[in-house]
C-alpha cells in the first residue's frame, strides 16, 4: 500500500477507452482490495515485531532521522494491514503537532489524506485535506500543495460545488505566488472535470502544458500530457498512439521515476509509476485496434517492469492472466497456458473463488480454442456473472459468452445476449468489440439461416475488418507517407517556380512601359489612402478620449454618491448608537435607580414592592436590547480589540445563540493597520448581513465562513446547508443590495448562487 495514489489511477479515472471505462483505477483498486485479502497470510510474527519496532523507535527523542524512520515503518505496516497503521499514525500525529513543526505535520497529514481518497474513504480523506489546510495557512507553498490534494479529492468524490470552490482559491493562491507547478496540476484537473466539454478539455491542458514546459520537476508536465492523450485524443486511437510514444521520453526523467516513493520524499502530487503505465495505455490502445504483435510487445515490456522484479507479488496473479489473454489474441496458446497455470497458483484460492474477471475470461480462450465449448461456456459464464466486481477487459464478456453459446447450440439465449449488448455499443463499433460483435451475429444468422440479414451483417463484419486493417497500415507506412508528401510538395515548389520565372519573361516588356505610371498612380492612391487613414484614426481618438472622460466622470460620480450615502448611514449609525448608549441608556439607569429606591417605601412581598421589582426587571431588558442595538449599529468591537477579534466575536455570539451552528476560517488579518477603518468596518457589516440572512431566510442548521486575506485581496466564502435562495428574489431584496452597494463601492466582486446539493454559497472577492 503506497501514502500516494499512483498516477494512473488519478490521471485516468476519466478516461473512457469505449467498453473499457476506468482501466487504470481499477488496477490500484484491484491491488488494494488483494493486499487487505492477503494481508492474513502476511502476519504472525511480523506483526508483533513491527509492534516492537515501534515503541523502541517512538521512545527515541524526535529527530529528523527518527521521524522519517516512523514514516518509512508506517508505510511498511501498511502494506499488510492499512488500518493499523492508521491507527499509529492517529497516535503519533498529535506528538508531531506539539512540536509545532508545519513540515513534519504537513508530511502526515498529506500523505495519509492521500492514502484514504486512494481506497475511496473520501470523507476520511476530506477531513485530513483540511487539518493540512489549516496547517498550512502559516506556509504559503504547504497551503497551495493542500489545496492541489482538496482538488483532486472533490474531482475523485465528484463534489463540483466544493471543487469549483477550491479551484478558484488555487487558481488565486498559485497566480499570487508565481507557482506553475501547482497551477499546471489545477488547470490539469479541472480540465478532468470537464470531459462533456471537449473545447475546454483542451483549453486548459494546453495552459497546463504550457506551465509545466520549462519545469526541471517533470510531474506537471506528464500528468497534463497524459491526460491530453487518454482524455483528449480518446477518439482517435492513431493520434493517442503516437501522443503515448512521445511520452515515453518524458516518462523516463528521475523526477518520475522514485520507485517506491517514501512518505517525505514528496507532499505535492506526483505521478507513479509513468512509464508502466504508458506501456498499458498502449496495450490496451492496441488490443482496440485489434493489432495483437503490438499488443503483446507492451503488455510485456509492462511486465517486465512491474511482474518480473517482484513475480510472487499480491498483483502477479492479476496480470499473468492478462497476459493469458494477449497471448490467445496472439495465438500462442501454449504460452497463454503458462502464464494461466501460473496466475492459478499464485491466487492460492479455489477457482472459483478466484476474484478476478480475467482470469475466467483467459481460461475460457483457452478451453475455446481446444473445441471444449461446454466447458469454455462455464467460464464464460462465470465471467459475466462476475462483471460487478473489479476486472480489466478491453472486450465485454457478453461477446464471449455469446460466441460459447452458438457453438453449443443455444441461439436464443445468444441471440438475447447480443441483442441486449448491442444497445450498449454506441461508439464502440469501429473498434475490436464491434468487430468480435458482428462476428458473433453473422455466425447466429448463418446457424439460424437468416441468410438476408447475414448478408448485411457480413458487409457491416468486413467494413470493420477493413477499417481496423487499414489503420494498422497505416500505422506502419506513417513515415514513408510523410516523406513521399515532403516529395510531392518539393515538386509543386518546383512547378511554380519555372511557371513563375516563365510569366516573369513574358511580362517584362510590359513592364517596362507600364512601370513608371503603376508606380506613380500608386503613389498618388497610397497618400490619398495614408491621409484618409490617419484622419479615421485621430477622429476614433479623439472619441475614445471624450467617451473615456465621460465613463471617468460618470464612475467618480457614482462612487462619490456610493461614498457619501455610505459614509452618512455609518454617521447616523454611530450617532443613534452613541444617543443609544449614552442617552438612553443613561436615562434607563437612572429610571432603574429610582425604582430601585421606591421599593424600600413598601414593605417587602407587598403587591406594591412585587410590581415596581417587574418594573425594574423590564427596565434591565431594555437596557440589554438598547446596548445590544447600540453594538450593532457600530461594531464597537473593531476599535477595541482589532477587526480579526471583532469577527471571531460576532460567529461566538451567533454560536451562543444556538439559532445556527457557525464554523469559522480566518487566515490573515494581524496587521490591519493598512486598512482604512471604514474598509474594515464595511467588511464587517457585508459579513454582519450575509449572516443575518442566512438565520433569518435559509433555514439552515449549519454553516462555513472563510475569510481568506491574499496578496492581491480578501476573499469571503460563506456557504450553508439551507433550502438555497429562491431565484426570484436573487438580488432584489434589500438586505442584497446593501450588501451589493458596499461591495461596489470597495470595487469588488459578489456571487451568490443555489448549491446543487442544497444550500447557498456566496462568494465576495475584494480588491486591496
Amino acid at each position: 500500500m503506497n501514502f500516494e495514489p499512483t498516477g494512473n489511477l488519478q490521471a485516468n479515472s476519466f478516461a473512457l477507452l469505449n467498453l473499457s471505462s476506468h482501466i487504470m483505477r481499477k488496477i490500484g483498486l484491484i491491488l488494494i482490495g488483494t493486499l487487505f485479502y492477503l494481508s492474513g497470510n502476511a502476519q504472525g510474527n511480523a506483526e508483533s515485531n513491527e509492534l516492537a519496532q515501534w515503541n523502541a523507535l517512538t521512545a527515541k527523542p524526535l529527530t529528523e532521522y527518527n521521524f522519517k524512520k516512523a514514516c518509512d515503518l508506517m508505510q511498511d505496516i501498511a502494506k499488510t494491514d492499512f488500518t493499523k497503521s492508521y491507527a499509529l499514525f492517529n497516535g503519533y500525529l498529535p506528538r508531531i503537532e506539539a512540536t509545532h513543526n508545519i513540515r513534519w505535520v504537513h508530511i502526515l497529514l498529506m500523505g495519509w489524506a492521500r492514502a484514504k481518497e486512494s481506497l475511496n474513504y473520501f470523507s476520511d480523506a476530506e477531513q485530513l485535506f483540511k487539518e493540512a489546510r489549516e496547517n498550512a495557512v502559516a506556509d504559503p507553498e504547504f497551503f497551495r500543495e493542500s489545496l492541489v490534494g482538496t482538488i483532486l479529492l472533490y474531482l475523485e468524490w465528484g463534489k463540483k460545488d466544493s471543487l469549483d470552490k477550491y479551484i478558484r482559491i488555487s487558481t488565486l493562491a498559485c497566480q499570487s505566488a508565481r507557482d506553475s507547478e501547482n497551477l499546471s496540476f489545477t488547470y490539469t484537473f479541472r480540465a478532468m472535470s470537464m470531459t462533456n466539454r471537449p473545447d475546454s478539455v483542451l483549453y486548459y491542458l494546453n495552459m497546463a502544458i504550457a506551465l509545466a514546459r520549462d519545469l526541471p520537476d517533470k510531474n506537471a508536465l506528464f500528468t497534463a500530457r497524459y491526460n491530453y492523450a487518454v482524455v483528449y485524443c480518446q477518439n482517435d486511437p492513431l493520434k493517442e498512439v503516437q501522443e503515448l510514444d512521445s511520452l515515453l521520453t518524458i516518462a523516463s526523467d528521475s523526477s518520475l521515476n522514485r520507485y517506491p516513493p517514501r512518505l517525505y520524499d514528496r507532499t505535492n502530487f506526483s505521478f507513479r509509476n509513468a512509464k508502466s503505465s504508458v506501456y498499458y495505455n498502449l496495450m490496451q490502445v492496441d488490443l482496440l485496434l485489434t493489432d495483437y504483435d503490438n499488443a503483446a510487445r507492451f503488455a510485456q515490456l509492462f511486465y517486465d517492469a512491474v511482474i518480473s522484479p517482484n513475480p510472487e507479488s499480491v498483483q502477479a496473479p492479476y496480470f499473468d492472466a492478462e497476459m493469458s489473454i494477449v497471448k490467445s489474441y496472439q495465438k500462442d496458446y501454449p504460452l497463454a497456458s503458462r502464464y494461466l497455470q501460473e496466475s492459478y497458483r499464485k491466487f492460492k484460492l479455489p477457482e472459483d473463488k478466484i476474484p478476478y474477471i480475467s482470469y475466467f475470461i483467459a481460461a475460457g480462450l483457452l478451453k475455446e480454442h481446444q473445441k471444449k465449448y461446454e466447458e469454455a461456456l462455464n467460464y464464460f459464464r462465470t465471467a459475466l456473472e462476475k462483471g460487478n466486481t473489479e476486472g480489466l477487459y478491453i472486450i465485454p464478456p457478453e461477446i464471449y459468452y455469446a460466441r460459447a453459446l452458438i457453438e453449443t447450440g443455444t441461439l436464443s439465449k445468444a441471440s438475447e445476449v447480443l441483442d441486449n449488448l448491442s444497445r450498449r455499443l454506441h461508439g464502440g463499433h469501429y473498434n475490436a468489440t464491434g468487430y468480435y460483435y458482428y462476428q458473433d451475429e453473422a455466425e447466429l444468422l448463418r446457424a439460424k439461416r437468416n441468410y438476408p440479414a447475414l448478408v448485411s451483417t457480413l458487409d457491416t463484419f468486413y467494413l470493420i475488418k477493413d477499417s481496423l486493417t487499414n489503420l494498422k497500415r497505416y500505422r506502419a507506412i506513417e513515415e514513408l507517407q510523410t516523406k513521399f508528401n515532403m516529395q510531392e510538395e518539393q515538386q509543386k515548389i518546383a512547378h511554380l517556380q519555372r511557371e513563375t520565372t516563365l510569366r516573369i519573361a513574358i511580362n517584362k516588356k510590359q513592364r517596362v512601359f507600364y512601370g513608371s505610371i503603376i508606380v506613380l498612380s500608386s503613389i498618388i492612391i497610397l497618400l490619398l489612402v495614408i491621409v484618409f487613414y490617419f484622419r479615421q484614426v485621430r477622429n476614433r481618438q479623439e472619441l475614445a478620449i471624450q467617451s473615456s472622460k465621460i465613463q471617468h466622470l460618470e464612475e467618480a460620480h457614482r462612487i462619490s454618491e456610493i461614498k457619501g450615502v455610505m459614509e452618512a448611514e455609518e454617521n447616523e449609525r454611530r450617532k443613534i448608537a452613541d444617543q443609544l448608549h449614552d442617552e438612553v441608556g443613561s436615562l434607563l439607569s437612572l429610571a432603574s435607580l429610582n425604582i430601585s429606591s421606591l421599593t424600600t417605601a413598601y414593605p417587602q412581598d407587598s403587591s406594591e414592592e412585587r410590581r415596581l421589582g417587574k418594573v425594574r426587571e423590564i427596565l434591565s431588558n431594555v437596557t440589554v436590547i438598547v446596548r445590544d442595538l447600540s453594538h450593532r449599529l457600530t461594531p464597537m468591537a473593531i476599535e477595541k480589540y482589532g477587526f480579526k477579534k471583532a469577527v471571531e466575536e460576532l460567529a461566538e455570539t451567533i454560536n451562543l445563540s444556538g439559532k445556527l451552528s457557525l464554523e469559522t476560517v480566518l487566515i490573515g488579518f494581524e496587521n490591519t493597520h493598512k486598512y482604512e477603518v471604514s474598509i474594515l468596518n464595511h467588511l464587517y457589516r457585508i459579513i454582519q448581513e450575509l449572516l443575518n440572512n442566512t438565520i433569518k431566510h435559509a433555514n439552515a442548521t449549519h454553516a462555513i465562513l472563510e475569510l481568506i486575506e491574499h496578496q492581491k485581496g480578501i476573499s469571503l466564502i460563506i456557504e450553508d446547508n439551507g433550502s438555497g435562495i429562491p431565484e426570484h428574489i436573487t438580488g432584489n431584496g434589500q438586505g442584497l443590495h446593501s450588501i451589493q452597494s458596499k461591495i461596489a463601492y470597495l470595487k469588488g466582486t459578489f456571487e451568490i448562487n443555489k448549491k446543487r446539493d442544497g444550500g447557498t454559497l456566496v462568494v465576495v472577492e475584494l480588491p486591496t
